[in-house]
């Protein structure tokens, strides 16, 4: 679908990511791997199917790809758009994983059946007008980026008749405009925007509340339902305050914020009764959340995922450690021993928290200013102790070396020096390592590379890392 194409970053962009403080020059490069990974994963999930499950191709599979392919050429802008729709990413993994197993995984067919949707999704978004059967595993049609039609139950089919879907035993509904209100009634889940316009010249935040599309639940928590009008209206109030902190305590983060948040992911509190927040790998620009009032808790939680989702997209693009690394280590904010790589997004997390911290405390007085000191202190102490760690980890390839280094100068800026150790191999808290592999030396890789199946050996393992970030909870708990 593509001609190949390198992905450079400079050294300057590079160190800006390692620094929590991406440039646009770095952004871009991230967004593209993203969109280059995904174009990968979609032709590698369509040369599966047809392979797989041939009677499928020939009744549904061919007609979507090839619509594909004619949104792609239609509106490129559009294509993409859909292809980076968060949870389309999530979908792509789980097929390419059902699909590429010794036998077809439980609800392999469900997960390949959505091909149409997106394929319609594109092509509706492009300006095309199709005609096309839509399969609708659980009574449930799928157009990412436009939303989700609930068909009459029972019905696991739809057909796209140039901009109405209609379907035996339901009224036709026309396709919203994108971003229109949910005038559908019941008929059509249209995703519902939040906004946040600040003062000043501050960058506006524009997220999707996505909160029925059937592939947001990989956050690791249990995801809430369908968000009624004072639910929307309470999380509206919520994004906008927290933004607000956000432009006010790190301003020169705040574009890049806005750039790798996307969509938020409502989840149910812990069974405690405590908020928690997550990002996922394979969901790049999604954030999953529990609801809170207090705007300075999901500030951080803003800025802490955002870390997340821009060094998991890095992570896609070029190995920071071994990946066959097998050492465990303990970090303090877990309780359970976490892989080298988990230790390294993690702390890079709780890291972009140090000078949140630091200027929330400035701006206030008495025992408000020695809570935010005590919290700071708190993420500065773990955030040290694992770069010691980090730092002479012989998991780190040459890139990832570079990576914690000036992720320690960050740290000592934020009076939080490492303190060096001698360049042996971690023992107590970790396992024996049993891999290990050169890494790459630039962050370069090939958009699309002509071996299809090495490809899909490639996105099936890095999409099954897991699934979920590897440090992917509440900051402080996670």
């Amino acid at each position: 679908m593509t001609a190949p194409a390198a992905l450079r970053m400079s050294a300057e962009d590079f160190a800006s990511l390692a620094a929590c403080q991406p440039s646009p020059a770095a952004l871009r490069v991230l967004r593209d791997g993203q969109v280059s990974r995904r174009l990968l994963l979609l032709k590698c999930v369509a040369d599966a199917v047809r392979d797989g499950a041939p009677e499928f191709w020939a009744s549904h599979g061919a007609a979507a790809w090839e619509l594909c392919t004619r949104a792609r050429r239609a509106d490129v802008l559009a294509f993409e758009d859909v292809l980076l729709h968060p949870h389309v990413g999530v979908w792509l993994g789980r097929c390419l994983r059902a699909l590429s197993g010794p036998r077809p995984a439980l609800g392999a067919g469900t997960d390949f059946a959505r091909m149409g949707g997106l394929a319609a999704a594109a092509a509706l978004r492009a300006g095309l007008r199709p005609h096309l059967a839509l399969p609708a595993p659980g009574a449930l049609l799928w157009l990412p980026t436009l939303g989700d039609v609930p068909l009459s139950p029972g019905r696991t089919q739809a057909r796209l008749r140039g901009d109405v879907i209609e379907w035996d035993g339901g009224s036709p509904v026309a396709v919203p405009e994108r971003g229109e209100a949910a005038a559908h009634g019941d008929a059509w889940c249209v995703p519902r925007r939040l906004t946040a316009r600040p003062l000043g010249g501050a960058p506006t935040l524009s997220v999707v509340l996505e909160d029925s599309d059937p592939y947001r639940d990989a956050h690791g928590h249990p995801v809430d339902g369908r968000q009624t009008t004072g639910q929307l209206r309470s999380w509206q109030e919520s994004v906008a305050s927290a933004w607000d902190v956000v432009t006010r305590l790190v301003p020169e983060r705040s574009s890049a914020c806005a750039e790798l948040w996307t969509a938020l992911v409502p989840l149910r509190p812990s069974w405690a009764g405590l908020g928690v927040s997550s990002s996922a790998r394979e969901a790049y620009g999604a954030i999953a959340a529990s609801f809170t009032a207090d705007p300075v808790r999901l500030a951080e939680t803003v800025v802490h995922e955002t870390s997340h989702i821009a060094y998991g997209a890095l992570a896609d693009l070029t190995d920071l450690t071994d990946p066959d690394d097998r050492t465990l280590h303990r970090v303090g904010w877990r309780e359970d021993a976490r892989p080298v790589a988990s230790v390294l997004t993690g702390t890079h997390a709780h890291l972009s928290l140090l000078e949140f911290w630091r200027r929330r405390r400035r701006e206030l007085t008495g025992e408000q200013a020695r809570r935010a000191s005590a919290r700071l202190d708190h993420y500065g102490r773990h955030v040290a102790a694992a770069l010691q760690l980090l730092q002479v980890h012989p998991a780190l390839t040459p890139i990832g070396a570079r990576f914690v280094g000036i992720m320690a100068e960050e740290a000592a800026r934020c009076d939080f020096p490492v303190r060096p150790l001698p360049a042996t191999r971690p023992t107590a808290t970790s396992h024996v390592r049993v891999a290990s592999r050169a890494g790459q030396h630039r962050v370069r890789r090939h958009a699309a590379p002509t071996a299809a199946q090495a490809a899909a050996d490639l996105a099936c393992r890095t999409a099954g890392r897991g699934g979920k970030t590897s440090d992917d909870t509440t900051p402080g708990a996670g």
